[in-house]
């Protein structure tokens, strides 16, 4: 019988984060937008269009994390390294580049949005169950936005 791949993270700017995840998820979408506009000038109920410029995929997934059964803290163990992956970098001056890998599915991009909702707690108040939902732009590398400007 085939061995269950695991979904995991992984950072790309040298942070060490390489996070398996406790439960693979159900699903994920990747979406592709493209910019198309009305053009102007143009008086009719169906204008011609033109294309504007592409915007980068995103992954939409969602996270699942459980300590429950080792009564330790979620947040150690799991999203306190989720969560370095939507922080600045300092040296780099932005968030780490990484990627979402599982089994032959790769996506290389940076976190653009993070959600962490904690379910379960123990008598202590130890979050030890947390969904967490993860939006990645797509990006073969990262720069630092300019000042000024």
């Amino acid at each position: 019988m085939a061995e269950l791949v695991k979904a995991k993270l992984i950072d790309h700017d040298g942070l060490g984060i390489d996070l398996n995840v406790c439960f693979n998820p159900k699903e994920f979408s990747v979406e592709k937008q493209v910019q198309w506009t009305p053009k102007e000038g143009s008086i009719s109920d169906e204008p011609p269009e033109e294309f504007q410029k592409p915007t980068p995929a995103t992954l939409n997934v969602t996270l699942h994390f459980d300590t429950y059964e080792e009564k330790a803290s979620v947040v150690d163990k799991f999203t306190g390294k989720l969560e370095k992956l939507a922080l600045i970098v300092p040296d780099k001056k932005r968030p780490p580049l990484c990627s979402f890998i599982w089994g032959k599915f790769v996506f290389q991009g940076v976190v653009e949005s993070l959600s962490q909702k904690f379910t379960m707690f123990l008598s202590d108040g130890t979050a030890v169950r947390c969904e967490a939902t993860l939006k990645m732009k797509k990006a073969s590398q990262a720069v630092t936005g300019k000042k000024g400007s």
